[in-house]
């Protein structure tokens, strides 16, 4: 019986557009396409996702391969919170599930001042029993060991879960592991996949 919604965050409960980060540092389209291949694109993106290094060492990385202005690439990332906007309607479909008595938990794969400016900045994370962001726990997915990591902290079975992702890569990883999963590939349809689930869960527990 399905019990626990596992959200991500990225194009989920917030946007995720790397286009348009890039956009905000460099307004020619070349310098765009080389400002994300020295940053998003790069493995060392993942690093900074799993902890693995600093802003600091990241930006001085991507200038050692690139021409580009350096003052542009830090900007890349400095500008990242604040790109990553609110999507409103899942953030009230997650307090919705909370009124229903469903526990939320987030599954994301984010940057350490990325997500403490989310944390800050939105007030949706009220609504969640508990959160794993992959710079805290030096796992990213979709690695099989971050779902587990995330069943063992809050002591749920995967069985019990249904995981609301953008990408699907995540999702069959998760359903891998046991869990279900859906893929959200419109991040404005978040609101409504969210009220589904709440109104399957609720069904299946028998209390509606």
């Amino acid at each position: 019986m399905l019990t626990h919604l596992i959200l991500d965050i990225g194009n989920v409960i917030c946007d995720w557009n790397p286009d348009g980060l890039v956009s905000t540092a460099f307004d020619r389209e070349e310098d765009q396409r080389e400002a994300l291949r020295v940053t998003v694109e790069n493995p060392d993106w993942l690093a900074l996702d799993k902890g693995e290094i600093s802003v600091e060492q990241a930006i001085t990385n991507a200038c050692a391969r690139t021409s580009l202005d350096p003052q542009g690439i830090a900007q890349v990332y400095a500008n990242l919170c604040q790109s990553l906007v609110a999507l409103p309607a899942t953030m009230d479909a997650m307090h919705r599930a909370k009124a229903a008595n469903i526990p939320v938990l987030i599954l994301s794969n984010m940057q350490a001042h990325a997500w403490a400016y989310l944390a800050e900045t939105y007030d949706c994370w009220d609504a969640c029993e508990g959160v794993v962001v992959s710079c805290d726990v030096g796992l990213i997915k979709p690695d099989p060991a971050i779902y587990q990591h995330l069943c063992d902290r809050f002591s749920v079975t995967a069985d019990s879960c249904v995981f609301v992702d953008d990408m699907a890569e995540n999702i069959e990883a998760a359903r891998a592991f046991g869990m279900q999963g859906v893929q959200l590939t419109n991040k404005h349809d978040g609101g409504r996949v969210v009220d589904e689930l709440i109104t399957r869960i609720v069904s299946e527990r028998g209390d509606g």
